[in-house]
């Protein structure tokens, strides 16, 4: 008996040509059966498409784009701070070539011709780029090579010899921008990378590794005054610049100088990120620095033994050799031989403190100042106007 529903129905009786018919057919479900198995179990599955809006095609499962670096599955002895840190700000760090007309006193002609070559950190995907000012002073003409070998020329935008800082600006969009870190929260001790072009663009986006030396040193180049973050990081010619980096991946500095002296390793300099970002939306914004003055020559800083010569009743101080014509030195009254003990409520004792402080105030601020003059002290303000060009 077979059961259908719940119900039974007795079998009937049929002929050879019935059995002949039913084991056709039975052979041919079979085969059809087995073939949708074997095709259905070799055959990889494709993912179901929708039409797009413009009449393409489009993946319900579109193929995974490409993992960045940083997130690979690396093997643990690579997959360090080190190397995501490179990773990412790499790409940023640019060579540049400062191109100036030289004459050929031989030939009595003038030509284009490299001059010197630096490094640079894009700042903006838009393409602006910070850089030293001395590796761009004097150019007539500014490339910037990519880390892919594309060369682009550059325009000024802005140079301040003060910091030592240069913003160009290439017309492309679209580029991997480095961000800039706090310079005030690094610690001695700390690792810190370099990256730059050594020696010229065959040694492009050079990697170097050190640490972080020492947070704010003073040192005077060419009659400028700069505070320094140090590191043993190797800068060398064409490092200047680059990126000096944390391990988070973020600029803290552009390293700028090194000292050269015979038997002396390991001592490079960077301008602080914080400065370097200040200056550096200024020059965007503005195209220079804007400024303060006073407008006073000095004669040195005082010390035990000028003092006792000219009878101060203090041993610090800036002696005033001369004053500007009509500076803001000179409106206040300042005449030469004062020596200048106090500006803005700030203690005085030397130069690169005076000049520091007054750079420190806002145009056009009006702050007091306090004098040495015939031994005795003297009050009176001051009115910081723009610092002239010249």
């Amino acid at each position: 008996m077979d059961f259908f529903n719940g119900f039974s129905s007795e079998r009937r009786h049929s002929g050879w040509l019935g059995h002949l018919f039913s084991a056709l057919f039975g052979t041919i479900i079979g085969g059809i059966v087995v073939a949708l198995i074997i095709t259905r179990g070799l055959t990889p599955q494709q993912p179901a498409q929708v039409p797009n809006n413009s009449g393409g095609i489009i993946s319900e499962n579109p193929q995974t784009e490409e993992i960045p670096f940083t997130e690979r599955d690396l093997p643990e002895y690579q997959n360090t701070a080190i190397v995501r840190a490179a990773a990412k700000v790499k790409p940023a760090v640019v060579g540049i070539t400062n191109k100036a007309m030289v004459y050929n006193m031989w030939r009595g002609v003038s030509s284009l011709e490299d001059q010197a070559t630096g490094s640079g950190v894009i700042i903006s995907e838009d393409g602006y780029i910070v850089t030293n000012n001395h590796v761009i002073e004097g150019a007539t003409e500014i490339y910037v090579t990519l880390g892919d070998g594309e060369e682009y020329k550059a325009k000024l935008i802005g140079a301040d010899p003060v910091t030592d800082l240069a913003v160009i600006k290439i017309d492309k969009t679209g580029l991997p921008a480095a961000e800039f870190g706090n310079s005030d929260n690094i610690v001695v001790g700390e690792q810190a990378l370099a990256i730059g072009n050594p020696l010229g663009l065959e040694f492009s986006q050079t990697l170097t590794v050190g640490y972080i030396s020492a947070k704010k040193r003073t040192i005077t180049i060419k009659d400028y005054t700069f505070n320094f973050i140090q590191t043993d990081a190797a800068i060398n010619d064409g490092n200047s610049g680059g990126a000096l980096v944390n391990l988070k991946g973020e600029v803290i500095g552009i390293n700028t100088a090194k000292i050269k002296i015979a038997g002396v390793e390991g001592m490079g300099f960077a301008i602080p990120s914080n400065t370097a970002k200040k200056i550096a939306e200024e020059l965007i914004k503005n195209g220079k620095i804007l400024r303060p003055w006073l407008g006073v020559y000095a004669g040195g800083d005082v010390d035990e033994n000028l003092a006792k010569q000219l009878g101060l009743p203090v041993n610090y101080g800036v002696l005033v050799q001369d004053v500007v014509a009509d500076s803001p030195a000179a409106k206040a009254g300042i005449r030469r031989g004062d020596v200048i003990i106090s500006l803005a409520g700030k203690k005085t004792t030397n130069f690169t403190e005076l000049r520091n402080t007054i750079y420190e105030q806002e145009l056009n601020a009006t702050v007091e100042i306090v004098l040495i003059r015939n031994g005795k002290e003297i009050k009176t303000t001051v009115t910081l106007t723009e610092l002239p060009d010249d």
